[in-house]
């Protein structure tokens, strides 16, 4: 019901605003497919408000991981350089099928998008939605460290296109990344 929900409203929205990424990802297809699992590194985070993207002012370098988790579940973990100090997180999102593509990240709910869009195949787009807090933004990660500077200008200029992601934040990445140990 929701994927059809879904797909009249972004066939609609395509319209409107051209430069749209396309359908997000099956939440059940990146559970499923490990092209999507392993170590991914951070480029940087798009919102249309700066107060929803300053906790990631501070971060210098962060990789993280995604993995199958138990009951059906896909868990990241990052490892974050921020202010000299490395920070371990987890973030789970559930996976449930009457709600795909959509994945649920505790209050928050999450969709990935595959790197194509931005020009970059072995990237990936992750938007998170806050509807408590109210708050939108989508991140970028990438497989590989490699053209760096070229996919920051075209993710910036994908998410200017779109009109509301017009606040970015780009970490410096001067500092060491730090050691991230998964135990799947």
């Amino acid at each position: 019901m929701y994927d059809i929900l879904l797909g009249i409203i972004y066939a609609a929205a395509k319209i409107l605003v051209p430069c749209l990424p396309p359908a997000p990802l099956s939440s059940q297809g990146l559970l499923t497919n490990d092209k999507y699992m392993g170590k991914w590194y951070f480029i940087g985070v798009a919102s249309w408000d700066e107060e929803d993207i300053a906790v990631y002012k501070p971060i210098d370098n962060s990789i993280a991981e995604l993995h199958k988790g138990a009951n059906d579940s896909v868990i990241m973990t990052a490892a974050i350089n921020e202010a000299e100090e490395c920070k371990i997180m987890s973030w789970t999102y559930k996976i449930d099928p009457d709600l795909d593509p959509l994945m649920e990240e505790g209050d928050r709910l999450g969709l990935a998008f595959d790197g194509k869009w931005v020009n970059c195949p072995s990237c990936l787009l992750l938007l998170k939605l806050d509807t408590e807090n109210a708050f939108l933004r989508i991140m970028l990660f990438s497989r590989s460290q490699e053209g760096r500077a070229e996919l920051v200008e075209k993710f910036k200029s994908r998410m200017e296109c779109l009109l509301i992601f017009d606040q970015f934040v780009i970490p410096q990445q001067t500092k060491e990344f730090c050691k991230l140990d998964v135990i799947t």
